[in-house]
């Protein structure tokens, strides 16, 4: 009796492992001609029309302007930062997309994420910027919050939708959209905080420095 019910129980689970193992071969092959499809899209479609080139162009640009901006004697805490920034905002990006609350239509690479498109350029640099130049919080807040309403509405919602480039696919997107990347900018500046008062009190001369720019602009600014 033991024996019979343990041989039913092996011939379920081999029956489940097949199946599960059916499932992913499925997978891997629906996978295989998406990515195709993917590809064969963005060769003839998307490659070199006047929307990949503005999209090249924005990166450019940011990465130009960054990098005459950005404070070098600082560049490694601010780097730091932009990394936060870039990692936790490719997290959401992707959630966003899986859940279908938005999709990228053309894209400087058929490769996932759109790393060239926001995750590692746009956003995280321009975070960096705000970073660098808004030290008090209360600034950094509302410079945050005016950055990523026109970052998501004017840029996003308006610019790159109405070329084609980007869409919102859900009509509450904008709002999840904002307030995601208001924690993508904010959170990591805490973070950022955190770490440099904990090298501080280590003997870190650097963050000693980075943490009394800090102090002496919300000084400055309270004396002005």
């Amino acid at each position: 009796m033991n024996f019979k019910l343990f041989t039913n129980i092996k011939t379920i689970y081999f029956l489940k492992g097949g199946t599960v193992m059916s499932i992913n071969e499925e997978i891997m092959q629906k996978s295989d001609a998406l990515n195709n499809l993917i590809l064969t899209k963005w060769l003839k479609q998307e490659f070199l029309t006047f929307e990949w080139f503005f999209t090249l162009f924005v990166v450019i640009v940011c990465y130009l302007l960054f990098f005459y901006l950005v404070d070098k004697k600082r560049i490694v805490e601010i780097l730091l930062y932009g990394s936060l920034v870039a990692v936790t905002y490719v997290v959401y990006d992707s959630i966003g997309m899986f859940f279908g609350f938005w999709a990228v239509k053309i894209a400087i690479s058929p490769v996932y994420p759109n790393f060239f498109g926001s995750s590692l350029t746009v956003a995280p640099l321009i975070a960096m910027i705000l970073y660098q130049y808004k030290s008090p919080w209360n600034s950094f807040l509302r410079w945050s919050i005016l950055f990523s309403g026109l970052f998501i509405f004017g840029y996003y919602g308006f610019l790159l939708s109405n070329m084609g480039i980007f869409v919102y696919l859900k009509p509450y997107a904008k709002i999840i959209d904002l307030c995601s990347f208001l924690f993508v900018i904010i959170v990591p500046r805490g973070i950022m905080i955190l770490l440099l008062k904990k090298e501080a009190q280590n003997g870190n001369i650097s963050a000693e420095n980075s943490l009394s720019k800090l102090r002496y602009k919300q000084i400055q600014r309270n004396n002005n």
